[in-house]
């Protein structure tokens, strides 16, 4: 796919600089001679195509601006001939030319015998038969009034072994070399020894079908030639080595191969040019993997052996290995020092995902060591007792549960004004003993909110809240309880939403025009709160409260959005369970003016505020925030016994003496 590609692109970037009809040369560089021909075919406007004596690659350099010499030039480098008509041009290997006096002329460069004698055949309208005539190409110029002249000068170029009978114009190419008794000489020496399962050569100037044919009779191997295997071996001596390794050696000299279909061995022609004596001796053997991939195991192989000829078998978790038959033997034991049985673990996380844990692996386990369960809390462990040992260590520090927070969040709006009030009253009883170091305070509602107030910030404070209740100077904005875990963010919100539609006025009326468009502007309070508990116990709280407020609504006059207005407060403290957090700050500031009319005597000018009454005051509004973290603990209860004997002393002097 590749190739075809980069053929494809090649041949595209040619035509774009062919349309620019101005030839500035050509280079091609080790590319198919098909590719060429059809490249410089895009460009002629032409048909130009290879017959079957067409084929390799070519390396072409032409600097010229003129299409026919360059052609010319890369049909004589490459030794190639073409027939022209109208509409196609021929490129091939064999020419036929005829002349005034009859002779035609054969140029034949670098052609198969078998393939020059079909040529001959069709060219002359000849039958001509012929035994095998080999594959060693060769190149022919001569001149003849027929066939059988033809065929003669091909006989000649094979050698004594061949011959020509002509049989009434019938015409057959004979090979007079018999297939055994042709392999003797007087120098030959064939000798084929077996031990055991073992073979032992010793050959000098013998073909090499003869030495195969006593090496086949020896092992009692079937077999076929469908090759010429009449190459000569000049000296060959070698021992002890298997069947297949002697046979590939044998090959390897007469450039064959050796392939074993159904039990019988066949003899063919090499299809790996220049290789066959390097691989000679090689073998295929195929290695199956137990408890790896046999991606990994190839891997491995080719680290400690070197580069090595592998094809991996997916499906039945085995590679295919070309190797000589001693390498092979190597290659297995390796592969079982390695391809051993693992010891798994199975490990069930209590607190923690799978997925966390991956994240903060501890020192010594890798991640190839971790294969995930079907649950999210469960994994599989591949390593031995000791890895596993110091994993489970690991994880009493790892799979704990996640600290928990808790904040009491109580929320009061104080406000004050411009006013002053004054009442007098008189009460009058009897003294009794105590009256001069007698104390007494009334608490209502402010023990019944979520923040233990008495506790937290003493019990002046909290009278001094109640009363500020009582005197409607203090309200309760919010009194929660808010609970989280550490590192995590805790959202609070008590806002309020406003829509609203925007609007266009129309500049020839100045009638707003609704747009459809709906907006919105929330207002009220917001508070996150970030919280983390250290090692030692301490709690690092991040808070951020803003308070928002809207304005009057006056789209429908103005045609703008009702202004808004907002305060915000980012801190970060550190501290123990229990120690309160206090925001304040966020105070808001308003002016309020009321006026009384008398109907109709007041629009009087001048004369007409006597009969109005203006007052105008202003308010001011101030949020505090009260915060108490908590770190809940399973080991701790969530009062102390001084707290509980606190809560006891107040019961008893406060609750048990009002009763009294």
């Amino acid at each position: 796919m590749k190739k075809m590609f980069l053929s494809a692109v090649f041949a595209f970037c040619t035509v774009i600089g062919f349309c620019q009809q101005r030839l500035d040369g050509f280079e091609f560089l080790n590319r198919d001679i098909d590719e060429i021909l059809y490249t410089v075919s895009l460009y002629r406007g032409v048909a130009i195509v290879g017959d079957d004596t067409i084929s390799g690659k070519a390396t072409f350099r032409f600097a010229g601006q003129d299409f026919d010499s360059a052609f010319e030039s890369f049909l004589s480098s490459q030794r190639l001939y073409v027939q022209k008509t109208d509409d196609v041009w021929t490129v091939s290997r064999v020419k036929f030319s005829p002349r005034e006096d009859g002779v035609i002329f054969l140029d034949a460069s670098d052609v198969r015998p078998a393939v020059l004698v079909e040529k001959i055949s069709r060219e002359f309208g000849t039958e001509i038969t012929y035994d095998a005539l080999g594959e060693i190409p060769v190149s022919l110029h001569t001149g003849g009034s027929s066939a059988g002249d033809f065929v003669k000068s091909v006989v000649r170029v094979l050698g004594k072994e061949y011959s020509m009978e002509d049989n009434a114009g019938r015409l057959r190419i004979n090979r007079t070399v018999q297939e055994r008794n042709s392999y003797s000489t007087s120098r030959e020496k064939i000798q084929v020894r077996k031990d055991k399962e073992n073979f032992s050569v010793d050959v000098q100037e013998a073909s090499v079908g003869a030495v195969l044919e006593e090496l086949f009779k020896s092992a009692g191997k079937e077999y076929i030639f469908a090759a010429d295997t009449s190459a000569k071996i000049k000296r060959a001596m070698f021992s002890s080595r298997s069947f297949d390794e002697t046979a590939s050696l044998v090959c390897a000299g007469g450039g064959l191969e050796l392939l074993c279909v159904d039990g019988i061995f066949y003899v063919v022609s090499s299809g790996r040019s220049g290789t066959s004596l390097e691989d000679s001796g090689k073998v295929w053997k195929k290695h199956g993997i137990s408890y790896c991939s046999a991606q990994k195991a190839m891997s491995l192989v080719e680290s400690r052996f070197g580069r090595q000829t592998c094809i991996s078998l997916e499906d039945e978790n085995a590679f295919l290995c070309f190797a000589k038959e001693d390498s092979q033997n190597q290659i297995a034991d390796f592969i079982k020092s390695f391809d051993v049985e693992k010891e798994s673990h199975v490990v069930r996380l209590k607190y923690i995902r799978t997925d966390d844990f991956m994240q903060r692996l501890p020192p010594g386990v890798q991640a190839s060591q971790i294969t995930r369960g079907t649950q999210d809390n469960v994994f599989f462990f591949s390593g031995n007792e000791a890895q596993f040992a110091s994993l489970e260590e690991h994880l009493k520090e790892i799979d704990c549960p996640v600290r928990r927070l808790r904040y009491d969040l109580l929320v009061i709006q104080y406000q004050s004004t411009e006013g002053f009030d004054w009442d007098s009253s008189l009460s009058v009883r009897r003294l009794k003993l105590g009256d001069m170091t007698d104390g007494s305070v009334a608490l209502g509602s402010v023990l019944d909110f979520n923040l233990d107030v008495v506790t937290a910030f003493g019990l002046k404070f909290a009278s001094s809240l109640q009363t500020a209740m009582n005197e409607n100077r203090a309200q309760v904005f919010a009194d929660t309880t808010l609970h989280g875990v550490s590192g995590g963010t805790i959202n609070f919100s008590n806002t309020n939403t406003y829509r609203y539609r925007d609007n266009n006025v129309n500049p020839e009326t100045g009638v707003p025009i609704y747009s459809g468009v709906t907006r919105e502007i929330v207002s009220g309070l917001k508070i996150d709160v970030t919280g983390w508990v250290s090692g030692d116990g301490m709690i690092t709280s991040k808070v951020t409260a803003s308070v928002s407020r809207q304005g009057a609504d006056l789209s429908s006059r103005t045609g703008n959005p009702p202004p808004t207005s907002e305060k915000i407060i980012t801190t970060e403290v550190l501290g123990k369970s229990g120690e309160p957090i206090i925001l304040t700050g966020l105070v808001q500031n308003e002016e309020s003016v009321v006026e009384q009319r008398t109907p109709g005597l007041s629009k009087i000018p001048v004369l007409g505020w006597m009969f109005k009454a203006r007052e105008s005051s202003k308010e001011k509004t101030e949020l505090v925030i009260y915060l108490v973290p908590h770190w809940d603990r399973e080991d701790e209860t969530e009062t102390s016994e001084k707290e509980e004997d606190f809560y006891e002393h107040i019961y008893s002097t406060l609750v048990e003496a009002s009763n009294e």
